[in-house]
């Protein structure tokens, strides 16, 4: 019985040690360890001994001090904050869970254009060149016109990232729009005009006429999001309130050699 008893023990500890290592610590744990009453040296070690995923925006920052949490508690989160255990380059929703959520590309399926209209006015008109999503829904569902997102970027990261980008026979740069981009400025976010009938969504990617030719996203077409920057590398993105329907952010900053620019980042909200 007593090697019985042991044995149970022993797997409890251990499950319990796995559990612990799993364990991130966020704010909203400071505050909770904070109201339960633990000592800033407890909350402290805690923090220092485990994985941590901290918001230390100034809105965030405020929030803990309301709470009530110690001045030094607050500069050890905004110290760790920098080395978020948890943290890759991407953009991040915020999941009904609280958790965030990775965003993966979506490459384009195809593209068309008016070519053959623009040719019989005789390049009196330009020809649109739309680019294309399979689908008329994203898998990133967002159910809420006020939504939240998180831009990672590293230029200086040489590990594998969250993922691999293959364009031919290239592997190319790991996440590279994280890379080359330092900041959400070099993304713009556009709706995407959804096709029922040929189960897609489109976007205008650009212009041509026998005369001229451009390229990327029309201003007019951008829309507003809000910008705080968390920390060096990381910055909380808010959108103007999003009407219901299909959305994504599209790089247009540099593209680096033997690159192309054929993914989107997309999101429904509803």
């Amino acid at each position: 019985m007593n090697l019985v008893k042991k044995t149970i023990y022993l797997l409890l500890f251990t499950f319990s040690g796995v559990l612990v290592a799993q364990e991130t610590i966020t704010n909203e744990s400071v505050v909770q360890m904070m109201e339960l009453g633990f000592d800033d040296y407890m909350i402290i070690d805690k923090i220092n001994t485990s994985d941590v995923k901290f918001d230390a925006s100034i809105s965030a920052l405020g929030n803990l001090k309301k709470a009530g949490v110690s001045s030094e508690v607050i500069s050890l989160i905004m110290d760790k904050s920098k080395q978020n255990t948890k943290s890759k380059t991407g953009i991040y929703y915020l999941a009904e869970n609280g958790e965030d959520k990775l965003i993966h590309p979506s490459v384009f399926s195809g593209s068309n254009s008016n070519a053959v209209a623009q040719k019989l006015v005789s390049g009196l008109i330009n020809s649109k060149k739309k680019a294309q999503l399979p689908g008329v829904h994203s898998n990133n569902v967002l159910k809420t016109n006020s939504p939240e997102f998180t831009f990672i970027f590293d230029p200086s990261v040489t590990e594998v990232d969250n993922m691999q980008n293959n364009q031919g026979g290239d592997t190319g740069i790991f996440n590279w729009w994280f890379r080359m981009a330092s900041n959400p400025n070099e993304f713009v976010l556009v709706k995407l005009t959804v096709k029922e009938r040929k189960n897609l969504r489109e976007v205008i990617t650009g212009k041509d006429s026998w005369i001229t030719s451009s390229s990327g996203i029309d201003p007019k077409y951008a829309l507003n999001f809000s910008m705080e920057e968390i920390e060096g590398n990381k910055f909380k993105v808010t959108p103007d309130a999003l009407e219901p329907g299909e959305y994504c952010f599209i790089y247009q900053g540099q593209v680096p050699q033997g690159r192309e620019n054929q993914s989107v980042f997309d999101f429904s909200i509803q």
